[in-house]
């Protein structure tokens, strides 16, 4: 291993409070690979150069974007589909608040017995 800083997979999760499992489902899913791995304990390093893709990451995850969808865009960097996808994502967020704005009237109109 080189001699710069790397991060435990436990320290990096605490930073981006996310959990250890996580990232290791990153890495099944080919999205973010460790720096480092060490070969005797399986520990798992990262250094910032995955600090922003994995912000990247969580950025598309919080709009819903499923991995599959992620990992292609990672692949090609298309910044055209991407903006496709998140005009998309934009119109869904947008139905799901109307809907839920509906349900939150509905359920005002409704009387609570106690």
């Amino acid at each position: 291993m080189e001699d710069k800083k790397l991060f435990l997979i436990g320290e990096v999760a605490k930073m981006f409070h996310i959990s250890m499992g996580t990232l290791r489902h990153y890495e099944q899913a080919a999205l973010l690979e460790p720096e480092y791995t060490d070969p005797d304990t399986g520990y798992r390093y990262y250094g910032p150069r995955q600090f922003e893709l994995l912000n990247t990451i969580r950025y598309l995850r919080v709009l819903d974007f499923p991995l599959s969808q992620i990992k292609a865009f990672l692949d090609n960097r298309d910044t055209e589909i991407i903006e496709e996808k998140l005009v998309h994502q934009k119109e869904v967020i947008q139905r799901k608040q109307r809907e839920l704005e509906r349900l939150i009237t509905v359920s005002q109109t409704i009387p609570i017995n106690s």
